[in-house]
Order: C-alpha cells, then sequence, then structure tokens
C-alpha cells in the first residue's frame, strides 16, 4: 500500500518542541495539585467518597453519550431494580455496568497490573466486561432511533469502516490497517516509555488517539473513558478516585468534542497529525484536570465539611420534628471520622462528650449510625469510619451531588425521610 494513502501515523506520542514545554508546566500542576488532595485526605474517607464518584463517574459519561441517568437511579440500578420503561432501563444498565468495571479494574490495577495498559488484550477486556454486563438484547448498536440489528460482539475490533458524518468521510484507520494501528497504539503509549510529568501528556495523548481509532463497533467513547481512568491510575495520579475527569469534559462537553475531533486533522506536512492542535488538546485536557481538581479541594475543605455535617444534623434534630431525630452529639463522631478516617469504636464516646453515660447509652447512639449507613464497621468491635449514604451526599458535597445529579424528586422525598 502507498504511504500516502494511509492513515496518520500516530507518533510522536505527545507534542514536541516548542508545543512540549507549556504542556509540561501545566502537567507539573496537576501531578503536585493531585497528590496533595490525595494526602490530605484520611485513606478510608477517601475510598468512601472515591466510590461514590464512581457513580458520578458514570453518570458524566453517560451524559456526554445523551443519556440522562440520575445517581438514585444508577443506585437502584446496581440493585437490580430497573424502571420499567425500555429507554431508561437501558441507560442505568449503561451506568450500572460502567460503575461495576471502573470498580474491577481499578482493584486489578493494585493486585495484577497488566504488562501494558494500552494492549488491544486490556482494551478488549474494557469493552468485553462492559457489555457482558448487558442482557444480551442490549448488546447492540444504538443510535438516537434506538437500537439496530448490529451485534456489538464484546471485546472484538471492529469489522468495517466507520463515519461520524452520515457517510462523508470515514473516521479512524481503515478496518485493514486497523489491527496495525493498534499494534502502534500499545508500543507507543506504554506508560514505561515515559517519565515525570511526561507520563500525564501521554495520558491526554492516548485518549485522543483511542478515540480516533474507534476499536469496537459502538461503546467507544465509553471505553475511552473507562481507560483513561485507569490509565491515570497506573502512573499514581488519582488511585482514590477524588476528582473526576468525566465531569470536567461533560461540563465543556461541545468543547470536548470539538478538541477531540480538530486533533483528528492531518498535518498537511507530513504523514501524522497536526501537532500544533493536538497540543491543544493536550492543554484542554490538562485544564480540566486541575478545574476539577481545584473544585474539589475548595469542596472538600475540613471546616466546610464540618460546618455541613453540623446542618445535616440539626436538619435531623428532634426540636424541627425529625420523624427519626439523631442525637446532636453524633456530629462530633461524623467529623471526627470524616477528617481521621477510621477511629477504635471504644473511643466514640469520648469524642461524642458521653463519658458520663453508660456503654449501652453509647452503643444506642452508634447502632442507628450504622443501621442508617452513616457510619461503617465491619464487626461489631471493628473501628468504625465514615459513611456516605446517597441521601447525605447534597447535604455534605452540595455543589458536588447537586439537583442535576440527584433530582428534585429525590432531594424532596431524602428530606422527609
Amino acid at each position: 500500500m502507498n504511504l500516502s494513502c494511509q492513515s496518520p501515523v500516530l507518533s510522536p506520542a505527545i507534542p514536541e518542541k516548542e508545543l512540549l514545554g507549556p504542556l509540561k508546566d501545566m502537567a507539573q500542576e496537576v501531578v503536585t495539585a493531585s497528590a496533595y488532595l490525595e494526602g490530605r485526605i484520611a485513606p478510608d474517607t477517601a475510598r468512601s467518597l472515591g466510590e461514590k464518584l464512581r457513580y458520578l463517574n458514570s453518570y458524566y459519561s453517560n451524559l456526554i453519550e445523551g443519556h440522562k441517568t440520575l445517581l438514585p437511579e444508577i443506585e437502584q440500578a446496581l440493585l437490580k431494580k430497573f424502571a420499567e420503561d425500555d429507554s431508561r432501563r437501558y441507560a442505568q444498565e449503561l451506568c450500572a455496568a460502567h460503575v461495576e468495571v471502573e470498580r474491577e479494574f481499578m482493584a486489578a490495577l493494585d493486585e495484577n497490573p497488566p504488562d501494558n495498559i494500552c494492549g488491544l488484550d486490556y482494551l478488549g477486556s474494557i469493552h468485553r466486561r462492559f457489555y457482558e454486563r448487558l442482557p444480551e438484547h442490549h448488546r447492540y448498536t444504538h443510535h438516537s432511533g434506538g437500537f439496530t440489528g448490529i451485534h456489538v460482539h464484546p471485546g472484538r475490533m471492529r469489522d468495517a469502516n466507520v463515519s461520524v458524518d452520515q457517510g462523508q468521510t470515514t473516521h479512524g484507520p481503515d478496518v485493514k490497517e486497523l489491527p496495525q494501528k493498534l499494534a502502534e497504539f500499545a508500543a507507543l503509549y506504554n506508560p514505561s516509555n515515559f517519565h515525570g510529568d511526561e507520563k500525564l501528556i501521554a495520558a491526554a495523548a492516548a485518549h485522543h488517539r483511542l478515540t480516533w481509532l474507534h476499536p469496537f463497533r459502538d461503546g467507544n467513547g465509553r471505553v475511552a473513558r473507562l481507560f483513561i481512568s485507569f490509565y491515570l491510575s497506573a502512573i499514581n495520579i488519582n488511585k482514590s478516585n477524588l476528582w473526576s475527569i468525566n465531569r470536567g469534559f461533560s461540563r465543556k462537553k461541545n468543547w470536548y468534542m470539538i478538541n477531540l475531533q480538530s486533533a483528528d486533522s492531518p498535518d498537511k506536512k507530513s504523514n501524522g497529525f497536526d501537532q500544533e492542535i493536538f497540543a491543544d488538546f493536550c492543554a484542554f485536557f490538562l485544564e480540566s484536570c486541575l478545574e476539577q481538581i481545584a473544585f474539589m479541594d475548595k469542596l472538600l475543605d475540613f471546616k466546610r465539611v464540618d460546618a455541613r455535617i453540623d446542618g445535616y444534623i440539626n436538619e435531623r434534630g428532634k426540636h424541627l420534628g425529625a420523624e427519626s431525630p439523631i442525637d446532636p452529639r453524633s456530629g462530633r463522631l461524623l467529623k471526627a471520622l470524616f477528617s481521621q478516617g477510621k477511629i477504635p469504636r471504644g473511643e466514640a464516646g469520648a469524642i461524642m462528650n458521653m463519658d458520663a453515660y453508660s456503654d449501652r447509652q453509647i452503643r444506642r447512639v452508634v447502632s442507628q449510625l450504622i443501621k442508617e449507613g452513616l457510619v461503617e464497621s465491619d464487626s461489631h468491635r471493628a473501628p468504625l469510619r465514615i459513611g456516605l449514604p446517597m441521601k447525605v451526599l447534597r447535604h455534605y458535597f452540595p455543589a458536588l451531588f447537586d439537583p442535576s445529579v440527584m433530582g428534585e424528586t429525590y432531594l424532596h422525598d431524602g428530606e422527609e425521610a
């Protein structure tokens, strides 16, 4: 095949020369800010909050694809409780699959990391595990008009060319070149090829390259956004999942899509991609990271969280006629658990200033908190940890779990509970 007829080469892996310097500065900011955020949140608290951010990652990835599924609906889907309407059920299934795959693969990165996170086997396993979680009749390509008769074939490379402009042009490499291009991608973007802040720039670049490659019949955007979370974790960035890149992409969806599509532009002087536009996408990616880290850093300020916990306890006060009031001293324990991560069960009474009370009275207060999910513990003697049930998210983190993701109806119901 004549080289001029081939798809653009993927190299260089990251922008070069004068385009690289500003990106390295931004990448270093991201690495430093993300590490600082993770470092100041207790590990057990980070795990609890990170689990709830999986719901948000799923919500925003789904929203980018045109589906709006509220967090309470995602929680219900994870419990295998679905809406009767088929379109709503399908959206719930997609969100639940995202949460479960993200949870599974993040755990595996710590326990049994892959040789190369960019390899086709790994990418295919993300796609396969995602679609295996959908019922068979939903494993077909889908567009605004509904399902087609084309099976997704979970984990398998596409076997036809694709277009995103009603067939006017081919998107990504020709299907005959796809195996070669995916091998090129795996070799080029293996994290071990990069050092320092260039690992993060490579993550940004790999996100674009993977969306352009369009390896599968359907679900490519979802897989690319899952993949980037795994890539970041593999290079020790946001391992606790304390900020959501999907939130950044979704809140600037038009710019996200424009930057992705613009970065597809070929370089007229070579057989590669336009490097300036490529660098623009990397900059957009890094800016999105910085914005989300700064947002979460402010949201998780301990004084602000303490005040919000106090506000929630006050709303649940007997003096306001709450149906199931919480002992006002509980707030001291919840704040201590959030800041410290976990506390020996025997210290709960002292933290709540209940030294003068019997063990039975202290246990009664703690038992109510555990029953409601506000506190967690592995056994009746194990240390206590902060719990973050759905009903408290909008109280503790109102700017993150706002009505747009929680739903007005749910907020009203939550106030009555």
